[in-house]
């Protein structure tokens, strides 16, 4: 199962799409579920683009919803282009209902494809984290992680790779490596605390 096929088989009710403009999982998950359970943020949002479901918001400073608002957050390919993604975390914990989920792809800091071939080492990478890092993260946030596995990359998942030639290798190379070196991580947590 890929990433976009994980997300549009877990989400469900009020969802907050962070990113939304980027590459084409917004289209997918527009798609799935009814336009009025659908919000999303995202810096490069157009003042008459926003609308009471799509806001421009920068995700790290503040999610312009109120607390305890949504069943479930997607961020897609998010969290490494954060300077701070602390603040994003907690700011999901408080705008998730009570068992809300967050889903999270992103890519795998110990992965060996990704260091071998500098894969994750864009402009735009300021925070990379392995399962463990992130793991601490959100449960210092009250979030717990319910799935995980990784996937490899794929030309939907990294829009704007250089090295697209490199996608069938990394789909073979996936297979022989164990869990912890594998490329990119997909997290489903849960909001268990206040």
């Amino acid at each position: 199962m890929n990433r976009v096929q994980f997300i549009l088989s877990t989400i469900q009710g009020k969802v907050l799409d962070v990113g939304c403009l980027s590459g084409t999982l917004n289209e997918s998950i527009r798609a799935k579920i009814e336009e009025k359970e659908l919000y999303g943020i995202d810096t490069e949002l157009k003042k008459e683009q926003e609308n009471e479901h799509y806001k421009i918001a920068d995700a790290e400073k503040h999610i312009p919803f109120e607390n305890n608002f949504f069943d479930c957050i997607v961020a897609g390919e998010v969290i490494e282009h954060l300077h701070i993604p602390e603040n994003f975390v907690k700011e999901c914990s408080r705008i998730l209902k009570q068992n809300g989920q967050i889903i999270i792809t992103t890519p795998n800091r110990n992965s060996l494809i990704n260091r071998m071939f500098k894969s994750y080492h864009a402009p735009l990478h300021f925070t990379l984290f392995t399962k463990q890092e992130l793991t601490e993260l959100l449960q210092k946030h009250g979030l717990k992680i319910q799935k995980f596995y990784c996937q490899p990359y794929t030309e939907e998942s990294c829009d704007g790779s250089q090295k697209k030639w490199l996608f069938p290798i990394r789909k073979i190379m996936h297979h022989f490596l164990p869990n912890s070196l594998q490329e990119e991580m997909i997290i489903l947590a849960e909001k268990v605390k206040e």
